[in-house]
C-alpha cells in the first residue's frame, strides 16, 4: 500500500502535532503545578528558645522566607518603653501583623521578638544591630528600625517589619504557623 504525497503529508501533520501537544503538556505541567499548593506541605514549624540568652537572635527559615527569632534583654525592654525614637508608624495600623501584635513590644510576650528579616522597602534581608535603640537596619537603603521592628521617620522603608503569626505552646517553644484567613 502506498501513500499519497497528499496522505502522506497529512500524516507527518498530524505526528508533529502530537509531539508538539505532549511537549508542551510536559513544559507545562511543572508550572501549573507550582501554583496549586501542596497537601503534604507543613503549614507550621515548631522553634525552642531554650538556646537564646537574653539580647541574642537567632535566623529561622520558613516557608521560603528567613525569620528573626530574638530573646529582648531587660536592656532592651527598657529601651523600648523608654524609647523617644522618631517613628512613622508608631502603633503599626499601617503595618503587616497579627491582631495580638497590636502593642508596644509588637509580640505575644514583651521578652520574645519573631519578624521577617525583609526590610519593607525592596525586600532586602536586615540585620541585627541592638545598640542605640536601633534594632535592625537595612543594609541596602540604609533604613533602620527599632526593637521592635517599628521603622523610623526618615528611612526609605514605607511600614515596618512584618509580624508572623505564631503562638506559644510551652513556656520555651514557639509555633509558627499560617494565619486562618491567609492563602498558601
Amino acid at each position: 500500500m502506498s501513500l499519497t504525497p497528499v496522505k502522506r503529508r497529512w500524516l507527518l501533520t498530524r505526528i508533529v502535532q502530537g509531539f508538539t501537544v505532549t511537549g508542551l503538556g510536559f513544559l507545562t505541567y511543572p508550572f501549573l503545578k507550582s501554583w496549586i499548593p501542596a497537601f503534604s506541605e507543613d503549614t507550621s514549624l515548631d522553634v525552642s528558645l531554650e538556646a537564646l540568652a537574653p539580647g541574642e537572635s537567632r535566623l529561622v527559615r520558613w516557608r521560603g522566607r528567613n525569620l528573626f527569632v530574638q530573646r529582648r534583654s531587660r536592656e532592651m525592654l527598657r529601651s523600648l518603653e523608654a524609647s523617644e525614637l522618631a517613628l512613622k508608624d508608631p502603633t503599626s495600623l499601617d503595618s503587616s501583623q497579627p491582631a495580638f501584635a497590636a502593642n508596644n513590644f509588637r509580640s505575644l510576650r514583651p521578652e520574645v521578638f519573631v519578624t521577617y528579616s525583609n526590610c519593607t522597602h525592596l525586600g532586602c534581608e536586615v540585620s541585627a544591630v541592638n545598640k542605640d535603640g536601633i534594632g535592625f537596619k537595612c543594609p541596602c537603603h540604609q533604613s533602620d528600625y527599632d526593637l521592635a521592628g517599628r521603622v523610623l521617620v526618615d528611612a526609605a522603608a514605607p511600614t515596618n517589619l512584618e509580624i508572623p503569626h505564631y503562638q506559644f505552646v510551652s513556656g520555651n517553644i514557639i509555633r509558627l504557623e499560617l494565619a486562618e484567613d491567609s492563602q498558601v
